[in-house]
């Protein structure tokens, strides 16, 4: 099946499935922060938005990129985030690329949003909605980014059954410049593990949907079983 691969700037028209993929990091830290108990992640538009959704609620915690900031509960990185308690509450997430990509497409009939750590289960999830072909809008680097356009490939040939090989995808997202300006240190907001941590593959057992609630773009995650193997 065909796929179609495509940065922000070149996104046109409303597809009928889009895959936003942010590997390093907004969407692996979305997948932490469900895990770690977030009920529900808005997307918002502007660090100012974020900031508003949060003092109009006076429960909901707001997540940023970069170094932390008056207002903000926390930042995009997955190593600072993975020791919180965020049980039952809402998270306003704003950051560079991947939210910005999410809130492009969102009013596509079905928007995912992913990284590698959720990878297996949006390939699964893709295939039991017989979507046809998806746009896999790859956020990083206007479209360029290798780290995300190996993520969206390994899904795109997951969603085609059967065993896929992650070590050469790995390798690329590894390889990649944004993983180097990570481990550099280049990147405020940092921990040392973040890049072991946004390419452990299929960490978490369920697939991030993004739909429109109240005016509002919610990711929410959807759990996904495993296909034993006799059936892939």
């Amino acid at each position: 099946m065909e796929h179609h691969f495509v940065g922000i700037p070149e996104l046109t028209g409303v597809p009928r499935v889009a895959v936003v993929i942010d590997v390093m990091r907004a969407f692996t830290v979305a997948a932490w922060a469900f895990s770690r108990g977030v009920e529900r992640i808005v997307l918002a538009s502007t660090e100012s938005e974020a900031l508003a959704l949060k003092e109009s609620h006076s429960d909901w915690l707001a997540l940023k990129d970069g170094a932390p900031a008056a207002g903000f509960d926390a930042v995009n990185s997955p190593g600072l985030l993975r020791s919180c308690d965020f049980a039952g509450r809402t998270l306003v997430q704003k950051t560079t690329a991947g939210t910005v990509g999410a809130l492009a497409v969102a009013n596509a009939p079905l928007v995912l949003c992913a990284s590698f750590v959720v990878a297996g289960p949006t390939a699964r999830f893709l295939r039991t909605q017989d979507s046809g072909p998806v746009t896999f809008v790859v956020t990083g680097e206007g479209g360029r980014a290798d780290e995300d356009l190996a993520c969206a490939e390994y899904i795109g040939q997951g969603m085609a059954g059967g065993d896929v090989d992650a070590a050469p995808y790995l390798h690329r997202a590894r390889n990649s410049r944004a993983a180097s300006d990570l481990a550099g240190g280049l990147r405020s907001g940092y921990h040392p593990d973040d890049v072991d941590l946004c390419l452990e593959i299929d960490r978490f057992p369920f697939a991030m949907t993004a739909r429109q609630e109240d005016s509002l773009t919610v990711l929410r995650p959807v759990a996904v079983p495993d296909i034993p193997s006799s059936l892939r």
